[in-house]
């Protein structure tokens, strides 16, 4: 018993094609590489519903440095009457992974150590706006902002969380 294994190449090389094109055209195109005008401050304060947010050249929340992987991320840092708060952008499964944190950090300088715990807010990412809804947070100033990149390490005495700020993209006070 013999097997005919003359199928035409042509046909094999569709199949392949036909097969894989999808999966290439399903990576996301955005966010792969890190633009710095996501991340360059134009303009921020409050919004009528006395929600903070920060207006960047770029799409807001649109890429992230992927070469950091799971050891860093970029976040925008809101300073406000009521304490400060950070929504981070990060690499996630198949799209950036956004989250809100409390900052408890007062002080954004290369290399400080940041302090943060669950945020009661919420990222919201609008083109050129990121906005930080949070739920009876009672702001009536933002003072300061900033776009950062955070790199981990392991914690110690000096850093608990081992979280530092190894980059200030830009930062916009009043």
């Amino acid at each position: 018993m013999s097997f005919d294994t003359s199928i035409p190449t042509w046909i094999l090389l569709f199949t392949v094609i036909v097969l894989l094109v999808p999966l290439i055209a399903y990576a996301p195109s955005y966010a792969q590489k890190l633009r710095t005008n996501d991340y360059i401050i134009t303009d921020f304060g409050l919004s009528d519903t006395n929600t903070p947010f920060i207006t960047v050249q770029g799409k807001a929340g649109g890429s992230y440095d992927a070469s950091v992987g799971d050891e860093g991320y970029q976040a925008y840092v809101f300073k406000t009457d009521k304490g400060n708060f950070m929504i981070s952008v990060s690499e996630g499964e198949i799209s950036p992974y956004y989250s809100a944190s409390h900052l408890l950090t007062n002080d954004i300088a290369l290399s400080e150590c940041l302090d943060t715990e669950s945020g009661r807010g919420e990222p919201t990412f609008n083109q050129h706006t990121v906005e930080y809804r949070g739920h009876n947070l009672n702001l009536t100033d933002v003072n300061q902002v900033y776009a950062i990149q955070v790199t981990m390490d392991d914690p110690d005495d000096e850093c608990e969380t081992g979280e530092h700020v190894s980059k200030i993209y830009s930062q916009m006070s009043k």
